[in-house]
């Protein structure tokens, strides 16, 4: 992130996921804590339980495509129930959900070079807001897990704007909490379709990291 130019602006646009922490490994530990509690509280086989989360995941995706609950993991969990049990377990789904974002809680941590460049942009007076796809509860969890109070001023997650990026409204929800328009503010994410796209769409100056 070092390299973008933080010159003759008010505001930033952050992505989180894969912007401001590595992703993949945060899942990974989580996905395979979620694989023993299923095996040894619920005697369910890894394969049963691999082939039944891609299963419930792919049909919440369908269902609730565009929106931050599509990427919900009690929803993925209850899927899994009514596939492996042929019913409703809200017991399976809530300690799967909780097994799940409690492990990746603990494993998340900065990437590098993001804890210096918030520093510097906050030095810098420029006010800062997240815009993240995902549902508003387990973001808010992660921003207090990297205690990005210290330097976020606002969040806007798709479950509040009704809609994912690259749609308009979640870039203009975060422009108008943070009081600038379009040409004085910038988007930063990982995602060159969702954030870049999306961002440039509406004449921000965007950066892919």
């Amino acid at each position: 992130m070092n390299h973008i130019p933080l010159s003759n602006i008010k505001a930033i646009l952050l992505d989180l996921d894969d912007t401001l922490y590595a992703y993949k490994s945060c899942h990974q530990a989580a996905y395979e804590a979620c694989m023993i509690l299923a095996s040894e509280k619920y005697n369910l086989f890894n394969s049963d339980f691999e082939a039944a989360w891609k299963a419930g995941r792919d049909k919440v995706h369908q269902d609730l495509h565009g929106q931050g609950a599509s990427h919900s993991r009690l929803l993925y969990a209850q899927k899994v129930s009514e596939i492996l049990f042929d019913k409703t377990n809200p017991q399976f789904a809530l300690e799967i959900e909780e097994t799940y974002w409690r492990t990746f809680l603990n494993n998340m941590k900065f990437k590098p070079e993001v804890e210096a460049f918030l520093i510097d942009a906050k030095s810098k007076g420029i006010k800062m807001c997240i815009v993240t796809d995902l549902t508003a509860q387990i973001q808010m969890r992660k921003w207090l897990k990297l205690d990005l109070g210290r330097y976020i001023d606002f969040l806007v997650s798709s479950e509040e704007a009704g809609i994912e990026k690259p749609g308009a409204y979640m870039f203009e929800l975060a422009m108008k909490k943070l009081g600038v328009k379009a040409e004085e503010c910038i988007m930063i994410g990982d995602s060159e379709e969702k954030d870049i796209k999306g961002a440039e769409a509406l004449g921000i100056k965007a950066y892919l990291v």
